[in-house]
């Protein structure tokens, strides 16, 4: 008995029963794939963003003590500036234009990685629908990874400044004070008035004789007021009444003989001349220049 035929209709229907079985199939394995791939892609995602606003925090943070001691270093800059000339001793200076540089080298590591994390805050990953969220893993743990260690120890150099700024301000306070001392007991001599022996004999004070010499001059006699000028080269004085001002001593300038001596004979070049009879003596009548200040 031979093979019967195979009848062509139902071969036909089971193709198809297999066909659409292996679709359906595929495309369950592909659903679920896909939902697979979603749910790691979220995670990521998740993990990126949370890591991302972490360092965020962190970076601002760090930021804020950064931008202290900027400011700290600046405010150091601008006192050393300030405080030139205005101390006694340089050494307070020296301290703190120490402590400015080391300042400006320790915080150096803070601005770098502050900018770093900047930089790569700033680029997302690129990361696909079908990538199961490897770069934004890749990304995550590239953010976890930096940090700020020399931030902590910011707050140490901004106490260091602050304590060389202090020094700094303690010794200009100390040098102000030096200053009044000095202007209070600074030697100051009353011009009273302009003329000639008349005024010179009433004894009140130092007398003008420029309009009789024809160069600027005042003049006290040795037993008014004469001996207590001060002669030495350097000196600030300071001048009242006529010819009021301060003035810098330049020393004795010329030493002439009231008897032989004419108004050709007087020193010139300067502010003003002070003349008195050394010892009261005319014949050793010393000139002493003047400059003034002010």
């Amino acid at each position: 008995m031979g093979t019967p035929p195979t009848n062509p209709a139902v071969s036909d229907s089971k193709l198809r029963r297999r066909m659409l079985r292996a679709t359906g199939l595929a495309a369950a394995a592909l659903l679920i794939c896909g939902g697979t791939l979603f749910t790691l892609r979220a995670t990521a995602w998740a993990d990126y963003t949370s890591t991302s606003a972490s360092l965020a925090t962190r970076q601002a943070a760090t930021a804020d003590l950064a931008g202290a001691t900027v400011t700290a270093i600046d405010d150091a800059r601008h006192l050393l500036a300030d405080s030139a000339g205005k101390v006694l001793t340089e050494e307070p200076r020296v301290a703190l234009r120490t402590a400015i540089e080391n300042a400006t080298v320790r915080i150096r590591p803070t601005t770098e990685a502050l900018k770093v994390a900047t930089d790569a805050a700033a680029h997302a990953p690129n990361d696909d629908l079908l990538s199961a969220g490897i770069a934004l893993r890749q990304a995550a743990a590239r953010l976890a990874a930096l940090g700020f260690p020399a931030a902590d120890t910011l707050t140490s150099v901004d106490q260091d400044l602050a304590e060389a700024r202090q020094v700094v301000t303690d010794a200009v306070a100390a040098w102000s004070i030096e200053q009044e001392r000095i202007i209070r007991d600074r030697y100051t001599n009353h011009v009273h008035a302009a003329g000639w022996y008349p005024e010179l004999d009433a004894c009140l004070g130092s007398v003008d004789l420029t309009a009789s010499y024809g160069v600027a001059t005042i003049a006290e006699h040795w037993s008014c007021g004469g001996r207590d000028f001060p002669e030495e080269p350097g000196t600030l004085i300071t001048l009242t009444g006529l010819r009021a001002g301060t003035y810098r001593v330049e020393g004795i300038v010329a030493m002439l003989n009231q008897a032989t001596a004419t108004t050709t004979d007087l020193p010139r070049g300067f502010d003003l001349l002070y003349q008195t009879c050394q010892n009261g003596q005319s014949s050793s009548m010393s000139m002493t220049a003047l400059t003034k200040l002010g």
